[in-house]
């Protein structure tokens, strides 16, 4: 259990929920009002905190994955099976830049962690990749629904 200083939540946990929500949407062909999207990155922000405060980690995970979910679909009003898509498939792309960086560097990841504004740092990475997948839908309409016809079934 953490309790996550305020610049970690204001500055990572908001922008990194509402890039996983916004490229996981496009990545199903949907482009969202991004007044709603910074809601829901706000509420995830918040619940978070009280999420990583109360609970150890590993649990925290599923926990703050389940939250991202039930807000998309109460408040961008999709399907559930695309709220779960929407928010797996960037979790996934998250989890894998992350691991990347733990098993190619010689990050010491205590003190990263020890530290607000390298922990802020160490969320660049994936951040950039989720901003390219924001950029690349917008720019030239590409989505996975487009790429993959099963996909279309979910998205509905």
């Amino acid at each position: 259990m953490e309790i996550m200083p305020m610049q970690a939540i204001i500055f990572g946990s908001i922008p990194e929920s509402i890039l996983i929500l916004w490229a996981g949407l496009m990545l199903m062909g949907i482009k969202p009002q991004i007044k709603k999207v910074v809601v829901v990155g706000i509420l995830q922000g918040v619940s978070v905190y009280f999420i990583r405060k109360y609970m150890d980690f590993g649990p925290h995970m599923i926990a703050t994955t389940l939250s991202l979910i039930i807000y998309t679909y109460i408040f961008i009003r999709v399907k559930w099976s695309v709220a779960i898509f929407s928010v797996m498939v960037p979790c996934i792309i998250v989890t894998i830049v992350e691991g990347s960086l733990m098993i190619f560097t010689d990050a010491n990841f205590v003190y990263i962690w020890s530290s607000n504004w390298l922990r802020l740092l160490y969320l660049l990475p994936h951040e950039i990749i989720l901003g390219f997948i924001i950029y690349i839908g917008y720019k030239e309409d590409i989505s996975l629904c487009n790429e993959f016809t099963w996909l279309e079934k979910i998205a509905g």
